[in-house]
């Protein structure tokens, strides 16, 4: 894949890793050429986070900064004498200077933290693929599947809609009438979510203790599709930042829609490890298309770590 060849170059300087000039060994084999590609991706991750740490202070610096001068100019309002107003008006512009400079350099930092996470995930992604391949058959975003049903809101039969939330609905069709219903109501299918939401099906967790991957278990289909209202099964694949299976864990489910005050219409949970770090989740169940928060809480080798993955489906 694309970034694996990027990547060669900090892999063959990684000890125990053959290269083109040192004939004495033998290629490394491409699984270790992935599982390397993933360490290197992981430690970039780290830098990813201390950056973003890093982005957090300087912010926070700037905004006990921006709170002085705010409490300077109430100051500089009640002097009298012109000297010290003049004075303090300079030692404001002073802060004022300061205050933009932290504030760039709060964003240069996240948004150098932001591309490299990117790119870091980008790696592990690809050398996980390579190395469950016989699992992995959903490499990108999880999507709907086409159903008459897609248009229903929260399982319901009827629904009165407050207008405050006509602004939040899918623009077309505004309204739709299913079959078993009398009146036509608004679809409450669209969601406002950010526009850079992170709708990868791999992902890291919190703390980058563990890496997971999850895809809708479906038939009859070339790809793994979600379908609505129908309750069904995913695999769940759990390893370590380098590739490796996690076995025996400890998994919690749960998900919600961020903005509607309501979860999932089921308690779906693992009910089986089919193979090492796979693990089948049982009783998934959509009532509703838009933007959903799935979460899935890990424990296990004697850590516990939280993963989280955006769908919009």
């Amino acid at each position: 894949m694309k970034h694996i060849a990027q990547v060669f170059l900090l892999l063959t300087l990684m000890p125990g890793v053959a290269t083109a000039e040192d004939p004495a060994q033998a290629p490394a084999p491409e699984t270790e050429i992935s599982n390397l590609s993933m360490q290197v991706a992981s430690r970039l991750l780290t830098e990813a986070q201390e950056l973003e740490q890093n982005s957090v202070n300087v912010l926070r610096n700037a905004s006990h900064i921006r709170k002085q001068v705010n409490e300077m100019r109430v100051v500089e309002r009640s002097l009298k004498d012109k000297k010290q107003k003049d004075s303090f008006g300079q030692s404001i512009d002073m802060l004022n200077s300061q205050l933009e400079l932290w504030q760039k350099q709060g964003a240069d930092l996240r948004e150098s933290s932001s591309k490299l996470k990117n790119y870091a995930l980008a790696l592990i992604e690809e050398g996980f693929i390579r190395q469950w391949s016989d699992w992995v058959k959903l490499t990108g975003p999880m999507r709907l599947q086409t159903s008459h049903n897609q248009m229903l809101a929260h399982n319901t039969q009827i629904r009165s809609v407050h207008p405050s939330m006509l602004n939040r609905m899918t623009a077309t069709p505004e309204t739709v009438k299913p079959d078993s219903m009398s009146l036509e109501i608004p679809a409450m299918t669209g969601q406002q979510a950010p526009a850079d939401l992170d709708i990868r099906t791999f992902q890291a967790s919190r703390d980058l203790n563990f890496f997971a991957h999850i895809e809708p278990l479906t038939e009859g289909s070339p790809e793994p599709l979600t379908p609505l209202n129908e309750i069904h099964k995913w695999n769940f694949l759990l390893s370590d930042m380098n590739g490796e299976p996690i076995t025996d864990a400890k998994i919690e489910f749960s998900g919600h829609m961020p903005g509607h005050v309501h979860g999932l219409p089921t308690q779906p949970r693992i009910t089986a490890e089919s193979a090492p770090g796979v693990y089948k989740v049982d009783g998934v169940k959509f009532q509703m298309a838009g933007w959903w928060v799935i979460q899935f809480d890990v424990t296990a080798q004697g850590k516990s770590d939280t993963i989280v993955f955006n769908l919009v489906l």
